[in-house]
């Protein structure tokens, strides 16, 4: 081996050069992310190709392949990917100082917030209901957490006194979760109610529900 070779292979093995690719790579899959939410959204899963993707992102339709193992997996990402935003966005009202007001906030967000990506959670609700393996996957890399920003907020309820000796934070949080999705899905999506429809049942449940735990 020549010494210009071994300078070679030094300068491509650098931390600088690493560094780049993995910014590159990087890159790469936030646009095949953005890529895939839109032509997932507007054609469906079967409906969208991974070249039609790849194509939208302008990158090679092999990357796909080789960072999300496929269609099904570049799906599951963008759920991850979107499920970290849901819990990093603000939330935009402040605290309130009781249970029903908090809860009446909270779900109208929450109604609202699913309604601007009512198109993708049919797709994956959808793809959960006609194919277990999807459905097996998406159990096994997607957590299924608590809104860590409701919990808080409840939490700061419960410490100021608000709430009734002995209320369990993270079981009013679990109810109130599990019942969105279900109002979502069933109401919103199945029965095509509007935002405001679904918005206002779900405020009415949880002020008749907030009694339980409301001093």
């Amino acid at each position: 081996m020549t010494d210009s070779s071994q300078v070679k292979i030094q300068k491509d093995e650098s931390p600088a050069h690493v560094k780049g690719k993995k910014r590159d790579r990087s890159a790469s899959e936030e646009r095949l992310i953005q890529a895939g939410l839109e032509i997932f959204a507007k054609n469906g899963f079967n409906g969208a190709t991974t070249k039609m993707i790849a194509k939208k992102a302008d990158v090679n339709e092999s990357l796909i392949g080789r960072y999300f193992d496929g269609k099904e997996g570049l799906l599951l990402a963008i759920i991850e990917k979107f499920l970290e935003q849901v819990i990093q966005d603000e939330l935009p009202y402040p605290p309130q100082n009781s249970l029903a007001a908090e809860l009446e906030n909270y779900v109208r967000f929450r109604v609202n917030q699913g309604c601007m990506h009512e198109d993708f959670a049919r797709i994956v609700f959808s793809q959960c209901l006609v194919d277990r393996k999807f459905k097996k996957k998406a159990r096994e890399t997607i957590p299924l957490l608590i809104d860590p920003k409701l919990i808080d907020r409840v939490q700061m309820l419960a410490d100021k006194g608000r709430l009734k000796e002995g209320t369990n934070v993270m079981e009013i949080c679990e109810h109130l979760d599990t019942f969105l999705d279900g109002i979502f899905f069933f109401d919103h999506i199945l029965h095509e109610e509007s935002p405001e429809v679904t918005g206002d049942k779900a405020a009415r449940f949880v002020k008749t529900y907030s009694r339980l735990f409301d001093k």
